[in-house]
């Protein structure tokens, strides 16, 4: 078995918790690789280096150390070859993570093919200008429309299959998976939604309106989405609170299910509304 590390480093006890991992991984028989950047800081580890852009495409498995982010980008990367990952948090609230870091010797589960894959559901998001694709981007979280600089709402409409859906005065709107339902949906006051659920969720940032819920839409369905500009003040598309991309007048978005999936290893028997309620409701309690 050969697994790619892949440590964000500029978090704070990533260094530790990677060499910890090397660690516990070097007790069984794996190949284990990190990007060859990082020579320096595993000097004094047992293990092989691979050029960043080569690291994911050798590896049976991969695993994230970091934060939620962290398992997000490495999850996307994954998912665009069909590689599963596992997340090891090192963050605040992991809800992406599969281990945590006290939880390093079920990483035997995984050398022992003691684990399931959890499939998630992802979106792809085209931005269209003049009837002309000009980026596609794929999401596993959300993509979400929001206003530019300016405090100042924006008109957002939404249509499927050519017909109207929505038409709100809003911050934003948010599109997202059952996985993004309790990422910055869950904050905008959308609902939690179990990941093994078939949906695309809908989710209006601080509406203008009497009426703010989501809504929900069947995953054969096709949101294309305009957002009217203000005076100097255009509007933004975010990928996964990673990529930003400006929206002019002739701008339109269509979301819909990607083809890809993105494949996170669970090690733990712990189903969806256990972890929702360790790391979410009981954290706030």
């Amino acid at each position: 078995m050969t697994i790619s590390l892949f440590p964000n480093l500029q978090n704070k006890g990533v260094d530790t918790l990677a060499k910890n991992v090397l660690k516990e991984l070097n007790k069984h028989n794996v190949s284990v690789y990190v990007s060859s950047d990082y020579k320096t800081q595993f000097a004094d580890c047992d293990v092989l280096y691979k050029n960043c852009e080569n690291l994911m495409q050798i590896c049976d498995i991969a695993i994230a150390i970091g934060g939620d982010g962290t398992t997000l980008n490495v999850a996307k990367n994954a998912a665009k070859i069909d590689k599963p990952i596992l997340g090891i948090n090192a963050g605040r609230l992991g809800f992406m993570s599969g281990l945590e870091q006290d939880e390093l010797h079920l990483l035997k589960n995984i050398v022992d093919g003691n684990f399931e894959i959890d499939e998630r559901l992802m979106l792809e998001a085209k931005v269209i200008k003049d009837e002309k694709i000009v980026s596609v981007h794929q999401c596993l979280n959300d993509a979400v429309i929001s206003r530019g600089n300016f405090a100042r709402l924006i008109d957002i409409d939404i249509t499927s299959s050519g017909r109207n859906v929505m038409n709100i005065r809003a911050d934003g709107i948010i599109v997202s998976t059952p996985t993004g339902s309790t990422a910055y949906s869950l904050a905008a006051g959308g609902p939690v939604v179990s990941p093994n659920a078939e949906c695309i969720l809908a989710t209006p940032i601080c509406p203008h309106s009497l009426m703010d819920r989501s809504f929900v839409f069947s995953t054969d369905k096709e949101l294309v989405i305009k957002a009217h500009n203000d005076h100097n003040n255009s509007p933004v598309l975010t990928i996964d609170g990673q990529k930003g991309i400006h929206l002019d007048e002739n701008c339109k978005v269509s979301i819909c299910v990607s083809e890809i999936k993105t494949k996170l290893i669970k090690v733990k028997p712990e189903n969806f509304y256990e972890i929702l309620n360790k790391k979410i409701i009981e954290r706030r309690v």
